[in-house]
């Protein structure tokens, strides 16, 4: 699908297999606070690379403070959709992370190695200035973040060994470290290529909240989201449910892009 319209507004991608992030990126470019930012800075287009593992990486040599206000490392195009934009959020925008010290692998003790292309899923890789990485691993709508320390080289072999906080944390990692254990596993084949399933809360919200940008009102925007059938039936019922949740999906689309979207990075 198109990324971008004439009218300003920006088109809709398919969000199948949208995790968080991608969520988060959808709602957030079309902030026009955000747009006018992104329209301010140098460079416009983030200058990433993928190496020969497929990792996606932005090797950062300064840092981009308005970018992190957003809660990213650069500023990605608002135009292009969370299937073509590749958004490096910020280790301070994640809320949960996992931290990982990467050693040198030591032949002689045939420890256990790993490197980043284990991980069988969309990587996408951020080196701060102060070279650390942040790697964002992503398969069928399921997202761990890594923070990894000591690998100078991402495609490197290394042995793993991973970082607890103290015991309060150890419930929070042991659940990433699960999902981060699974994409090493091979990915489940889906009958028919089957996508996974789209977030219908957050769909309709994304719906509305595009609809109220282009000054529709609410039983207009009703009929894009259920259908002129539903809304024609339902619309003056006693009830008032359908113009309730209509009201309530444009707020909840409204909030999300002024910042709630952050709350969707988890």
């Amino acid at each position: 699908m198109p990324s971008s319209r004439a009218d300003g507004h920006a088109a809709p991608c398919s969000p199948a297999g949208y995790d968080g992030g991608d969520w988060a990126w959808e709602f957030l470019r079309r902030n026009q606070d955000y747009i006018a930012d992104w329209r301010c800075s140098v460079p416009r287009h983030l200058p990433y690379i993928t190496l020969k593992d497929g990792t996606q990486l932005l090797r950062l040599r300064r840092r981009y403070p308005r970018a992190e206000k957003w809660g990213l490392h650069a500023f990605p195009d608002p135009k292009l959709c969370a299937h073509q934009a590749p958004a490096f959020w910020h280790a301070k925008a994640l809320k949960r992370v996992v931290r990982l010290n990467a050693g040198k692998v030591d032949e002689a003790e045939q420890g256990v190695q790993q490197t980043l292309a284990d991980f069988r899923a969309d990587r996408r890789a951020v080196i701060g200035v102060d070279g650390t990485a942040l790697v964002l691993l992503k398969r069928r709508g399921v997202h761990v973040a890594l923070d990894i320390r000591g690998l100078s080289v991402l495609t490197a072999p290394f042995e793993p060994a991973y970082e607890m906080r103290g015991l309060t944390d150890i419930p929070a990692q042991a659940e990433l470290l699960k999902r981060l254990h699974r994409f090493t596993e091979p990915a489940p084949e889906a009958v028919g290529d089957v996508p996974p399933p789209v977030d219908e809360r957050l769909h309709h919200a994304l719906i509305a909240l595009d609809e109220s940008l282009k000054g529709k009102n609410y039983r207009q925007i009703a009929i894009t989201i259920f259908g002129e059938k539903k809304v024609a039936e339902e619309w003056l019922g006693h009830s008032q449910y359908l113009k309730d949740r209509t009201r309530r999906l444009v707020a909840k689309g409204t909030e999300l892009m002024k910042g709630g979207y952050l709350d969707l990075l988890g």
